[in-house]
Parts: C-alpha cells; structure tokens; sequence
C-alpha cells in the first residue's frame, strides 16, 4: 500500500500544475440514491470537508411529510474504497431545523466536528489527485422506527482537474508550431530542391506531432474502465480529432440528419444541451430534463460523473432535488467521448466531415493566395529562377499538398466512416462516408499502385534509386516515400496499413474494450519490431522519434489494458495506472515540442540547404571539372563552325546530312566531343535554329525543365536514361 501511495504521490507532483486549490473537499451535484418511500424530499444538499479544521460542513433544504426525530449518517468513498461512515444526531450538534425534522419545508445548516479516529482515515492523497474518483452519501433515519426516510449522493471533488484548458491551448500550440516548420521546409523544397516539398524533412515533423496527439484522444474512446482522472485528461486532445463544439453547425448538422432520416430525439443539439450525463463503470447514462423537452425555457447544461452507480436499470430520478429527469440513453467508448465534449453521438462523422472541408479550403485558399503574389511580383519584376520554376509546377504542388492531407488524415477517417457505419442513422451521413472513404482510399490505393509500378520499372532499367533521382517521378510521388531509405521505400504501406488497423479496431470493436485494446497491441508490436529490424527512415532522427513513438504508444495501450472490465482490477490501481500513463504521454509530448522548436530555429538561423549545396559544388565541384567542360565548349564551337561551312557551301538537302551526322555522332558512332555534346543544352550559333537542327539536344533541355536545376543530389544530374545534364 505504501508503494501505491508512493507512485501516485511521483504522479501528483508531475502533474502538479493541476494542483491549484486548498485542503477542501466537497461535493457538486446530487441525486437521489434509490427508489425507497422518502418521507424527506431534498432540494438542496452541498457538503464539504475541511482539512485543516476537520470540519464537515453541510447546508440541507427540503420538505418533509411529517415532524420526526432523525437521524443523519454521512459516508465517503473513494476508488472503490470506504472512508469513513459517522452517524450522528442533529440535536447534539444544535441543528435546530432537523431537531426535529419538521411537517413542511426546512433548511438546515451546520459544521459536524469529525473525530479524529474518523478523519485520520481520509488519505493526504486525497487532496491533492486531480479528478477525485468518490462520492459522499447522506442518509436520514427515522429514529423511533429506524427506517430509511431519505437518502441523497453525490460525488466528491478537491477542485482539481486534469482537463485544463491551458493543456488545450498548449498541445494546439505545438501543432501549429509544427505545421508551420513543415510547411516552410515543404515550400523551400519545392522551389530550391528536385522533390517538389516530397521530403519530409527533419523529424519530428507535423504528421508526427498531430499523430501522436490523436493518439492521446483515441486512447480515451475504448470501453474500459477509464480512471476519471484520465477521462478529464484525454478529453484536452479532442480539438485534434475535430470534435469541437460549435452551436451554429451543430443545429446545421440537426436539420440536415432530420431531413434525411436521422433520429434527433436521441441525439441532436439540443438534446445535449437539456441532459446531464452520469459516468457508470464502461459507460454513462443521459438523463434528459423532461421539463425542458416539455417546452420549458429552463436549461441543464451540467455534466457529472458520478462513478460507480449503476444507472442502466434505472428509469427515472431526481437531479437537484427539483427536476425529475428520466435515462434517455446508455453510451459507452466513443460516444462517451464525445457526449463529455458537448457534442451529439450522431453527429460525429458529419461533425468531422464539415472540420475536414474547412481545413482543405484553408489549405487550397492559401496556396492560391502565394501563387497570386507570384503573378504579381512577376508583373513588375522578374522572378528568381527557382520562384519561375515553382511557378511551372504550381498545381502539381497543389495537387500533392492535398493528397498529403489527405494522406495524414486518413487514419482519422477511417475511424469516424467506420464508427458511422455501425451507428447507422442518416441514410445521407452513411452515403457520405461511403463516398469519401471510397474516394480516398481510391486516391491513395491508386498513388500506391503507380508507385509499385514505377519501383519494378526502375529496378529493372536503372535501379530503385531512379525513384529519388529521376525528378518527375519524386515530385509526384515523393510524399509517399521520400522519408524512407531506397530500399525501404514500401515502408509507407506499412504505416498506412497499421493507421488503418487501428481505427478499425476502435471503432468497429466500440462496445468490447478488451478486443479494441488487445487488437491495436498486437498491431503495435508488429509495427515496431518492423521498425526496429529494418530501421526504414532515411535519417537517424526518423528511426529513432518514430520507434520513441511507437514504444510510447505500446505502454498506453498496455496501461489502458489495465482498464478492461474483465480484468477486474481495483479503482486504486486503475487511478494509480492512469496517473503514470499521463505522466508518460506528457513526457513525450514536452520533448516532441522542444524537438520542434529546435528545428523552428535551425530553419531560422540556418542557410537554405538547397542554396548552401550548390555553392559548396561551385566552389569544389566546376573547378575540378573546368578543364573537361572547357574542352567540351570548345568542341561544341569548332561543330557549330563545321555546321555553318556547310550551310555557305551546300544546299539546302546538305543540311538533312548534317543534321544526319551529328545524329549519329551522338548516338555513339562519331567522336568523343560529338558524344558529349548529344546532351548539351547551350545554345549554338546565331545564325542558324538549334531546335531544327538538333532536336535530340533541344529535347533534353526541355525534359522537364532539368536545365532549371543543373547540378543534384552533389554531382552532375542525370536524366533517366542515365546522361549527364549540364
């Protein structure tokens, strides 16, 4: 026990950031604990407990059938374990109100003195775990026949939460940090380098900060027996998963479901709004103000979570005394989630679907705007080379931009169109998640076979390194496999393949939380024993931030194994598991974001990559190859003169022997000069059309615009055929 008090008292001052109120414990909301025949109807009931002066302070309205001698009991349970149970009588502590109860109404309010034999057994701990995972019971007594006349709970709380909004805005912050260094490293790219923005760059890079924080989110979808504490943190990542509340489109999204067959009684808006749900062991239960359903103005919006009451049988109680409420629906693994972010079950995919178009506008409004300014500056000034030839590729730099979006969203949703389908509702939401997830698995499916293709043709003629070296296959397809070593370049298969398993496991296995997390582990494991014996990504800093990744999410899901139902393991063990597992996620997500903004101010501080390339080649590389292009400028100029003799000296037919020659001088049967002037791309003389008389040559100079880019990868450029490109 006192190794348990040790690891949660590391994982409360880890967290100590949540730890931000006094000594006190009290409760929130109440209800009514059973269906017993209450002769005393509470109203109002609040309680709360003093470290400091070992108080219990109480304030109690109500009304009762009859004046009675009473007798109250105040219980406390925590994790899954009794405190403490103290019985008193009103009249020895000058509670007048309740001494005795009186016929009608009442309101009582007082400090009970806890003795210390009683207050020695609340744990320190107590005050100060984030998310106290308790309840506090009231229970009245007739004393002169010792029947239960009234009993009300609640649940308990120190004023301490795991879910922050600073958490929020931090993990976004990241995010959005990390968009923005890949963005510039994907634009710097595709207009200094060959690949168009296909590599990846540096690691960590943005899919793998927004992967990892959807990771956080998804790990509290399962049906499992989530510690609140938890719950509350894994809820601060939902953001990353697009489930936002926003009023406006939710109400869109409810007329839309309710002209196209979707239920909106069950789940819609306002429905959320009018509801409080109540968290039982795998799931919760929505109670619905049904004086609010009725018409009435009056709104519930408070949410509890009130564990370990099972309210699954239950048709009906009282919240607050005065509102009678009656179980609208059980919920469990993602639509808990969600319900507990304010957002209707039914709504998610639709939800996820309108977040979707509005990020890939921003993107194409973005990359319209840049192209814009290009035409523009080109109006008044001339354009950089490299800017002229970015303005060449502009849509297939669109083209592929998108197709990244889509490719890093796919996990994502894969989840929502599967969990849509087992949801069932709208005929239209289902229509739309088959059609997108068609379409992109269509997209991706295709890119993948072209891919495969393109490898067996390379391997074949030239080698798999035709792949990263030939420039229009890489700026087309380089966003698949431009981060993978040239064998390995199959790897995002792989990774594609695993996403896909995941979301599969999580949302079709909703409801069956030990198939969910088993299923995902054994993915995991696949994954990183792949990742480990083959090392696939084409830089240290890829293999090592992906497999640091990879473990981290096989610890999760190992912690979150803990919380499977049949299991059985105890409240405090799943509280304590579930504190070491923030700690770990957090430690992982703080060293992703350094990651980040050291790579922020390399790309600040350091010089274009590209730029620093090309000058470290003409200071070493065009020295030490002065002479041979010397040699070969001078043979171009002693052809061109032969062309022009020719020209004076023959008629026009001569001109067909001459371009007839110098096609078989390139072609290897002339000299050495003919030979490597067949892939020169300087102009000849003056006074004759280089395009009528050597076509091969003006054809290679216009191969994709590879004259833009001389000199590649540290040496000479080669076109696909294997010849040099000056």
């Amino acid at each position: 026990m006192r190794l348990s008090l040790a690891i949660v008292s590391l994982a409360v001052l880890a967290t100590s950031r949540f730890v931000q109120a006094d000594s006190t414990i009290g409760t929130s909301t109440f209800y009514t604990c059973d269906d017993i025949n209450a002769t005393v109807i509470v109203s109002k009931f609040s309680v709360s407990y003093s470290k400091q002066t070992q108080n219990i302070t109480f304030d109690l309205a109500g009304t009762s059938k009859e004046q009675q001698n009473v007798t109250a009991t105040i219980s406390v349970s925590a994790y899954g374990n009794h405190l403490f149970n103290y019985t008193f009588d009103p009249c020895d502590y000058d509670i007048k109100p309740l001494c005795p109860a009186p016929s009608g109404t009442f309101s009582a309010s007082g400090a009970v003195a806890i003795p210390s034999q009683y207050a020695s057994q609340i744990p320190s701990i107590a005050f100060s775990l984030p998310d106290l995972d308790g309840y506090a019971k009231l229970t009245l007594e007739n004393t002169d026949t010792q029947k239960e006349i009234g009993c009300f709970q609640s649940s308990i709380s120190n004023g301490k939460t795991a879910r922050q909004a600073s958490v929020t805005y931090a993990s976004a912050a990241i995010v959005g940090v990390a968009l923005g260094v890949s963005s510039l490293t994907m634009l710097t790219h595709a207009i200094f380098s060959t690949s168009s923005g296909a590599a990846s760059g540096s690691s960590p890079g943005f899919a793998d900060v927004i992967g990892w924080t959807q990771s956080m989110a998804m790990n509290g979808m399962m049906s499992v027996q989530y510690p609140t504490v938890y719950k509350s943190f894994s809820q601060n990542f939902g953001w990353s998963l697009c489930m936002v509340p926003w009023s406006g489109m939710q109400k869109a999204i409810d007329t839309f479901r309710s002209n196209t067959g979707g239920n909106t009684t069950l789940s819609s808006w306002e429905v959320v709004q009018d509801s409080t749900i109540l968290d039982y062991q795998t799931g919760a239960v929505i109670l619905v103000n049904e004086t609010a359903l009725g018409g009435s103005t009056a709104k519930l919006i408070k949410r509890l979570t009130l564990d370990g009451i099972d309210f699954s049988q239950t048709n009906s109680t009282k919240v607050n005394g005065s509102t009678s409420f009656r179980v609208l629906t059980t919920v469990q693994g993602i639509a808990r989630y969600v319900e507990h972010l304010m957002l209707p079950n039914a709504n998610t995919f639709m939800t996820v679907l309108m977040f979707f178009a509005i990020i890939l506008g921003v993107v194409i409004c973005a990359i319209l705007l840049f192209r814009i300014a290009l035409e523009i500056w080109a109006q008044f000034s001339s354009l950089s080379k490299p800017l002229e030839s970015f303005r060449q590729r502009y849509w297939l730099f669109m083209g592929s931009t998108i197709v990244r979006v889509i490719l890093i969203l796919y996990g994502t949703w894969v989840l929502y169109c599967l969990y849509q389908f087992k949801l069932g509702d709208s005929w239209a939401s289902l229509l739309l998640a088959s059609i997108t997830l068609g379409i992109f698995t269509a997209i991706i499916g295709g890119f993948t076979l072209r891919i495969f293709w393109i490898a067996h043709k390379a391997s074949r003629e030239g080698g798999i390194d035709e792949l990263y070296e030939y420039k229009p296959w890489i700026r087309r397809y380089g966003l698949f496999y431009g981060q993978f070593k040239a064998q390995y370049w199959w790897f995002f298969v792989v990774i594609t393949a695993v996403a896909f398993g995941r979301s599969a496991f999580i949302a079709l296995g909703d409801g069956h939380g030990l198939v969910q997390v088993v299923g995902q582990l054994a993915l995991e494991i696949i994954f990183i024993l792949a990742l480990f014996a083959i090392r696939p990504f084409s830089n240290r800093s890829g293999n090592i931030i992906n497999a640091i990744i990879a473990i981290v999410r096989i610890a999760s899901l190992a912690c979150v194994l803990v919380f499977v139902e049949e299991l059985g393991v105890t409240a405090e063990t799943t509280t304590i598991v579930g504190m070491v597992l923030i700690v770990i996620q957090a430690v992982l997500t703080v060293l992703l974001a350094l990651l980040i903004l050291i790579q922020a101010i390399i790309a600040i501080f350091q010089q274009n990559p590209r730029r620093k390339q090309n000058s470290a080649f003409d200071e070493t590389e065009l020295h030490s190859l002065g002479e041979s292009k010397a040699g070969l400028l001078k043979a171009n100029d002693s052809y061109n003169l032969e062309l022009k003799g020719s020209r004076d000296s023959a008629s026009g037919s001569n001109i067909g022997v001459a371009i007839s020659e110098y096609g078989r001088l390139a072609d290897g049967s002339g000299s050495t000069a003919a030979k490597t002037r067949g892939a020169h791309t300087t102009p000849w003389d003056d006074n004759g059309s280089h395009a009528e008389l050597v076509p091969l040559a003006q054809g290679v100079k216009d191969h994709d615009h590879a004259a833009d880019e001389p000199w590649a990868r540290g040496g000479l450029e080669r076109d696909k055929n294997g010849r040099p490109v000056f």
